[in-house]
């Protein structure tokens, strides 16, 4: 029998929708087929931190991070993505995945004239690298990545407040954005909270915090400084008023200026100068000294403070204002300590290790 006019037109729609599927599948093969003939791999554009339009593999398999704030961003994220190191992770090994403690040395861009080993860079094959926008640097560092078709992104972190964003941002790129989101969350909600109470507090009411640097503890930052931020975060006043500003910081002072400042608290950046501070004739009559107010930075696995200044100082700044203010900041700070380690370094520590980590000592 015949079959319906209805039939034939179905029959044919039917045909026309596989014709159409076959030369679909077809082309994307070819599409696939083309990029892996010419060794270039599928590719997405994204905004960086600076408003630049970069253009980056679409997988992300191997990522070098120019200085030490970025490596541990990606760190925090995922540390399997590591191409190398800025320097190498000493004295921290049970708080570090061990792929990483194995990872290559390559350097990077962090100050006192240090550059990365670029021969090693490339011959590391990353698939991107990502930088903190500095000049004139990055204009050269630029121009030798563009030889070798490695994008570099750009990631604003120089305040806590941008480490939300600079989660974000890094996991669009790296494509872990259910874990970046996490650690965004835990961020936002420590300055939340921190802000909160410390707004609260008079000026009147608030303690002078000297932060003291090197091994006699006689250099020191100013309010201005990136490298003292944790102070007026966790509600303190820096001593040191707004000194003299500096990239590198670490400002020479004497002890006739601290003892001037009379600083309420003091926080000591070496374990060696923690040791002497309660013997020191010269120490003795600051009130921080007087009233057992003295802290020693804890550091492990990276600094909680500063140097380098990473996500790590959520924790610092947790750690400095329940510190300063214990009444107001009521944290149970080993479990404060055991929560972090297992978010950001995905590591379970007991009650004992937090306490310990919590001391500043080795």
């Amino acid at each position: 029998m015949f079959k319906s006019v209805k039939t034939i037109f179905n029959t044919e729609d039917m045909m026309l929708k596989y014709t159409y599927k076959k030369q679909l599948v077809f082309t994307i093969a070819s599409v696939f087929l083309f990029l892996a003939a010419s060794g270039q791999a599928p590719a997405r554009e994204i905004i960086d931190m600076t408003g630049c339009v970069v253009t980056i593999p679409d997988e992300i398999n191997k990522v070098y991070a120019a200085s030490p704030p970025e490596t541990m961003l990606v760190y925090a994220i995922d540390p399997s993505l590591l191409a190398g190191l800025n320097f190498p992770f000493k004295g921290c090994d049970q708080y570090i995945a061990a792929q990483t403690l194995n990872l290559p040395v390559i350097g990077g861009y962090f100050g006192q004239g240090k550059t990365p080993n670029l021969e090693k860079l490339v011959a590391l094959h990353p698939d991107i690298v990502i930088g903190r926008k500095t000049k004139p640097v990055n204009k050269k560092f630029e121009s030798f990545l563009e030889k070798f078709n490695i994008p570099i992104v750009y990631i604003a972190r120089d305040k806590l407040q941008q480490y939300p964003s600079a989660f974000e941002v890094l996991g669009d790129i790296l494509n872990k954005e259910a874990r970046a989101r996490k650690l965004a969350e835990y961020t936002r909600a420590t300055l939340s909270q921190t802000a909160k109470k410390t707004t609260a507090i008079p000026r009147e009411k608030r303690l002078k915090v000297y932060y003291a640097e090197g091994n006699d503890g006689l250099r020191t930052e100013g309010s201005d400084s990136f490298h003292a931020r944790i102070i007026p975060l966790a509600g303190g006043i820096n001593a040191h008023g707004k000194g003299v500003l500096t990239r590198y910081g670490k400002e020479k002072v004497t002890i006739e200026t601290v003892i001037a400042y009379q600083p309420d608290v003091i926080f000591v950046e070496q374990p060696s100068f923690y040791e002497r501070i309660y013997t020191s004739a010269a120490w003795k009559n600051i009130p921080a000294v007087k009233n057992h107010r003295v802290h020693l930075i804890p550091k492990t696995p990276f600094n909680w403070f500063d140097r380098p200044p990473s996500f790590m100082r959520l924790l610092g700044l947790k750690w400095a204002a329940n510190i300063l203010y214990p009444d107001i900041f009521d944290w149970d700070m080993p479990q404060e300590c055991r929560e972090f380690f297992r978010l950001f370094l995905q590591k379970d520590i007991s009650v004992e290790e937090a306490e310990h980590l919590l001391s500043g000592t080795k």
